[in-house]
């Protein structure tokens, strides 16, 4: 297909469309543009003067101290809290195991105490004016205080912790008090009302960029739709451009395939011809070359031979002996030897040759015998070469005659006997080099078509990754 019709089967995108399109979008985008450089001059100009903007700074500032400050107090506080928390349960801890070894009704709480009333019993008892049984209820009591002001000389370390514990509490109160967080409470709240103060006063300033920050960002939105209006139009061209170049290269990798597979078949014609050609020779009988040379040169030896030919139909027929013409006499003492050393081929297929050659070969033969005026034997150079191709003895007188003939008629009944079987082998031969070409041909179709689908999926994966 020429690259006219091409054309003409697959209409290319046309661009001007696409640029047409393009051009209005272009022109409302640039109008958008100028709009939003017009809007940032007006942003520009409308500011709050520097006074106010350092002012406005530093309570900012102030602001952020403050709630840093209000931050630690409150964690200062907090921790606070925590330790009492802790003081007070360790104190109610101590306070149970005090009593647990006290126990609840014990009526003296200290050690001095408890020696202030065993000197009172021993007064008592030392001036014998106790009856019998007050005096054991006093013995008793004794017993009783003296174990007792060992518990509490035991728990007096116990009795001088709490105390401490308590003396840290009223200590960890009075530093709660100092930190009051109203002064830094009020100090953020008057900081606030002049920071409210400052911005109520350019309100109208903030408004006013407020409302061309809006406009600005309405130019912004439809600056991005107008973007993408144009990325949607050249995606289409594209989308449509990559199609048609598909098209285009699915038509040429045809023509690819088409124009490697004529060229293949036309060199598979011209093998397959030369075969064929090869094939109908190999039809031809076997050895046809050699028996027609032994049978001319029988009858040259051979005066009573008669030579067979073939009909129509391939059967020989018996005809009369050829008449035969004197040809120019060569002189036995002239004749030389001609010894082949190549051996018999085991393969022949020679059809008969039409060349000048073999024919004048074979005219000559016909009559390649004479003898002289003196009685001398002579061969025609023409027998003599061809005996020697036959590897038959070339005979120097006309007693060695009946042994070439002998040879000759041996020769042509082997090459006849096995004419058939070899014709047969020759034909299988060159069929089985046919079928070995085709064979090869049609692998060779099937690579072809193997490669081309192979560079059609790696196109095909090459344009995905481009897009």
């Amino acid at each position: 297909m020429s690259s006219q019709q091409q054309h003409h089967k697959y209409k290319r995108p046309d661009v001007s469309v696409r640029d047409k399109k393009l051009e209005v979008l272009n022109a409302q985008l640039k109008k958008v543009d100028t709009e939003i450089s017009s809007l940032r001059k007006q942003i520009d100009q409308n500011q709050v003067n520097d006074a106010t903007q350092q002012e406005r700074k530093k309570l900012q500032d102030q602001t952020k101290e403050i709630i840093k400050t209000q931050a630690e107090l409150k964690t200062r506080r907090n921790a606070i809290h925590d330790s009492i928390k802790q003081l007070d349960s360790q104190m109610k801890r101590k306070t149970n195991e005090i009593n647990e070894k006290l126990g609840r009704k014990a009526k003296f709480s200290t050690p001095q105490e408890v020696k202030q009333r065993l000197a009172e019993i021993e007064d008592s008892i030392s001036s014998g004016n106790l009856s019998l049984v007050d005096e054991k209820m006093l013995v008793k009591e004794m017993q009783s205080l003296n174990k007792l002001n060992k518990d509490l000389v035991a728990i007096e370390p116990i009795k001088k912790s709490v105390d401490q514990d308590k003396a840290k509490i009223v200590a960890l109160k009075e530093e709660l008090n100092q930190l009051n967080p109203r002064e830094v409470a009020a100090k953020f709240e008057t900081t606030q009302e002049k920071l409210n103060t400052l911005v109520s006063k350019s309100q109208t300033v903030y408004d006013k960029r407020q409302t061309l920050y809006n406009k600005r960002s309405a130019l912004y939105n439809k600056r991005d739709e107008i973007y993408s209006q144009i990325k949607q139009i050249r995606a289409d061209f594209d989308n449509e451009f990559q199609a048609f170049k598909q098209k285009l290269e699915k038509e040429r990798l045809k023509r690819e395939e088409d124009q490697k597979l004529s060229k293949l078949l036309e060199e598979k014609d011209g093998q397959l011809g030369k075969l064929q050609e090869k094939l109908s020779h190999a039809k031809q009988p076997a050895f046809t070359f050699e028996i027609e040379a032994i049978e001319n040169a029988l009858l040259s030896l051979d005066p009573t031979y008669e030579k067979p030919k073939k009909n129509v139909f391939g059967e020989l027929e018996e005809t009369k002996k050829p008449e035969s013409q004197p040809v120019k006499a060569v002189v036995a003492d002239d004749l030389v030897l001609v010894s082949n050393e190549k051996e018999q081929s085991n393969y022949s297929n020679t059809a008969p040759s039409k060349s000048k050659k073999h024919k004048k070969k074979q005219k000559s033969a016909a009559s390649a015998t004479s003898i002289t005026d003196n009685g001398r034997f002579s061969l025609e150079p023409t027998l003599i070469a061809m005996l020697a191709e036959l590897d038959v003895i070339v005979p120097i007188s006309k007693e060695e005659v009946p042994k070439a003939i002998e040879q000759l008629k041996h020769k042509h009944e082997n090459f006849l006997a096995k004419q058939d079987e070899q014709t047969d082998k020759n034909i299988s031969e060159v069929e089985k080099e046919i079928e070995k070409l085709e064979l090869g041909y049609s692998k060779k179709e099937e690579q072809i078509k193997k490669e081309l689908e192979a560079k059609r999926v790696q196109e095909k994966q090459d344009d995905k990754e481009n897009n």
